[in-house]
């Protein structure tokens, strides 16, 4: 396991670590703008003149002033300006706004307030992962309307996509790519070219420019070891001037990154304005600066979520284009509702209560958007590309787990499992709940700790509920159900996550917010994994009863109500057991 140096007594100020990871834990990410309660208002009044302009380095000014325009020369810019008025004027001529239909945005604003799902999860230390979630309950509670303006920050950038720095080279390519769409089919979310790649045998090292404050510094580092513990990458902060390949961390532009190393050498920089100090919109930015795009970019987008161009503010159409450059690669990895690089339902919306994407299986809609915590996804098209090599041969993991590019001898396992081979279920945190459940012909119930009696914050229960050969899980809520959530922003804060799919490594559909979900759900295999996940509050909780159906009766409600979009899902003649490494690639063979 890695060691991270960690003081639980003085966490909430300094963010310092020392326990070691379990890789199995998933892991939670919120973060406040700042580490100290007390300290929080004085830090943020003071960041500015705590800067005395006298003691800055005539290097770090000049660093700063390159900050400024992202390392780029005016002509550099004026160029990609050139391209994205380009993009935008394709984007207006491919996709018109439609008139503004009352009705069918009534009926996405009625869907929105219907019990639908949200996120996943990873792997990180677990007890840091308790701690992290019970200081950002506290934040919540104290300053939930400013916490729910910034949701996703990075969505009120200037750049393409709203936090995407591009280069001239990938500003073209992008140009060209959309300009002549359907000539050839790119899987993409990982920025493919070798150029652009950092080296995994070697140290990335990283800077600051001056702009944040040290507690600040403080959550930014905590970010950048999360991605250390998960991966193979290692980041290496230095203090001297500069210079070859290396981030640079600055607050000039919000939230904004360029996508991949620079290919020429030169130090990249990282925008990270005060509304973007959260653990998990830093992890977002920097996977960028690492070689992710956004995942509703990918070409393969529309077979998940569809894209609703009459919704769309006018000057913002060019952000859902499907980008298609012909050096990308997606490492075999399936689309990701629950990736921390999907957008929400409502980016870049005319007006707030419009969705710009809905899901093809409505309750997935509370999955996309979330900035939260890094996906399991997330992390392994992470490894796939940069870690494939670190381990001399792949242990045989089940559950969707792989061999984890930090332990050899052991897998990384998706949320809810646990165990050498990913062969566990989690057991339950702060409750005796959650196993394996053998269910039958005959109804059994599961519900949340307590119930009907509120359940406590912090409480969490995994079950994995198998079925006999030849037979499909079913799932129906039922009694009163509520879980916290943000209808505003249609994302969980707490949720009952089900993942039904024939790879337990992608996100499942969450559910949350009031009222009873009244769909039943149905496993696309003998195995279904159900997730309860309180992070921020307690509350009433859910009751479910739960029994084996027959594969005939499977495909007659499925028929009427798919609760497993196609490319997830194996159309097999009788369903078989999940429990095998099922790969990704085969789950996504459709797209």
């Amino acid at each position: 396991m890695v060691g991270i140096s960690i003081n639980f007594v003085l966490l909430r100020v300094y963010v310092f670590i020392t326990v070691s990871v379990v890789l199995c834990a998933s892991v939670f990410l919120r973060e406040p703008a700042s580490l100290n309660d007390a300290d929080g208002e004085k830090d943020a009044a003071a960041r500015r003149s705590a800067r005395d302009p006298r003691a800055v380095p005539d290097w770090r000014a000049d660093v700063r002033r390159k900050a400024l325009t992202f390392g780029q020369s005016e002509d550099e810019i004026n160029r990609v300006q050139f391209y994205l008025k380009e993009l935008k004027e394709i984007a207006a001529v491919k996709f018109p706004h439609s008139p503004y239909s009352e009705k069918a945005d009534k009926d996405v604003s009625q869907s929105d307030t219907s019990t639908q799902p949200q996120s996943q999860s990873l792997p990180i230390d677990i007890e840091l992962n308790r701690e992290l979630k019970a200081w950002s309950s506290r934040r919540m509670s104290d300053d939930g309307a400013s916490q729910e303006e910034i949701i996703n920050p990075e969505e009120h950038g200037r750049h393409f996509e709203g936090d995407i720095v591009l280069l001239p080279d990938q500003a073209e390519s992008l140009l060209e790519s959309v300009a002549k769409e359907g000539s050839r089919r790119v899987k993409r979310k990982f920025i493919g070219s070798k150029v652009r790649r950092w080296d995994p045998r070697k140290p990335i090292y990283y800077s600051f420019d001056g702009s944040h404050t040290i507690r600040e510094q403080r959550v930014i580092e905590l970010a950048l070891e999360h991605w250390h513990n998960i991966t193979c990458l290692n980041f290496e902060r230095r203090d001297d001037e500069p210079k070859g390949s290396r981030i640079v961390f600055t607050d000039v532009d919000g939230c904004a990154s360029n996508v991949g190393k620079h290919p020429l050498g030169e130090p990249q920089f990282v925008s990270l304005a005060p509304e973007c100090i959260r653990l998990g919109v830093i992890a977002h930015e920097v996977a960028h600066a690492l070689g992710f795009w956004h995942e509703q970019s990918r070409p393969d987008r529309d077979y998940y979520v569809n894209v609703r161009w009459e919704n769309i503010d006018r000057d913002s159409t060019g952000q859902f284009l499907k980008e298609q450059p012909i050096d990308v690669d997606n490492g075999g990895v399936p689309y990701d509702y629950g990736s921390i690089m999907h957008y929400r339902s409502k980016a870049f919306a005319r007006y707030d209560d419009l969705f710009t994407l809905n899901t093809f299986v409505n309750d997935y809609q509370r999955t996309i958007g979330q900035r939260d915590q890094l996906s399991f996804n997330d992390i392994r098209l992470m490894n796939v590309i940069y870690c494939r090599d670190t381990c001399p041969r792949q242990l045989p993991c089940q559950r969707g787990g792989y061999t984890d590019p930090r332990k050899c001898d052991r897998c990384r396992c998706p949320d809810g499992f646990t165990g050498m081979y990913c062969e566990q279920v989690m057991p339950g945190y702060g409750a005796e709940c959650g196993g394996r459940i053998e269910v039958r012909n005959s109804w059994t119930r599961i519900t949340s700790p307590g119930y009907p009696t509120e359940f406590k914050e912090g409480q969490e229960c995994s079950w994995l509920l198998v079925a006999p050969p030849g037979y499909h899980v079913q799932l129906q809520f039922y009694s009163e159900f509520e879980m916290y959530c943000k209808v505003r922003h249609s994302l969980c804060m707490d949720y009952v996550e089900i993942r039904n799919s024939t790879d337990f490594a992608n996100t499942g559909m969450r559910y949350c917010c009031y009222g009873t979900p009244p769909t039943p759900v149905y496993s696309a295999t003998t195995d279904m994994l159900v997730l309860f996940r309180s992070f921020y509050r307690g509350g009433k909780g859910f009751q479910a009863r739960v029994r084996a159906v027959p594969h005939s009766e499977f495909v007659a409600a499925t028929r009427r109500q798919r609760s497993v979009p196609e490319s997830l899902a194996q159309r097999e003649s009788v369903p078989k057991a999940s429990g095998t490494n099922r790969s990704a690639v085969q789950d996504s063979s459709q797209s």
